[in-house]
């Protein structure tokens, strides 16, 4: 299904959000040719402004829905070690309480493996998005879990149960 426009709106997804989006858009126009004949401007006004609010409104939801289909995208190309599981439970106990080398040296003790392992789990976790942490240029940032790495965790400790 193919719907055309005047105006061009770069992120359309789906044919169901482009169609809503372009339905919002023909009504807009039809009220705003009702409003020129219509000498109740109040009323017009007011009725213009509730579909530019449900055009945002859908533009937010599917911005949203982007960033969630780029997460679970994301999330189904990353297969976690054991090792890495463990540590992500791990992080998400104690999230944003410790900065990333006090953390090394905590899991490489609690964990009872040489800090250099942890410290490759910890950079395989970084670079597949699910741990944010400080680095040379910003030291001090307690590692924390990205929105990614909080879904990863949910379904690591699901599939644990």
């Amino acid at each position: 299904m193919n719907v055309s426009s005047n105006r061009k709106i770069s992120f359309y997804p789906t044919p169901e959000f482009k169609n809503l989006l372009q339905a919002i858009h023909d009504l807009k126009l039809e009220v705003k040719r009702f409003g020129e004949s219509n000498p109740d401007k109040i009323s017009y006004k007011r009725l213009i402004k509730n579909f530019e609010d449900v055009e945002t409104s859908v533009k937010l939801h599917y911005k949203e829905l982007s960033r969630i289909d780029k997460i679970l995208a994301t999330a189904s190309k990353t297969q976690l070690t054991e090792k890495q599981k463990i540590m992500l439970k791990l992080i998400s106990e104690n999230q944003g309480e410790k900065i990333y080398t006090t953390l090394i040296d905590n899991l490489s003790e609690y964990l009872d493996i040489p800090k250099s392992t942890i410290r490759w789990n910890l950079k395989g976790l970084r670079e597949s998005g699910l741990i944010n942490a400080g680095d040379k240029e910003n030291k001090g940032i307690p590692v924390s879990l990205t929105d990614l790495g909080k879904i990863m965790t949910e379904v690591v400790v699901a599939n644990d149960d």
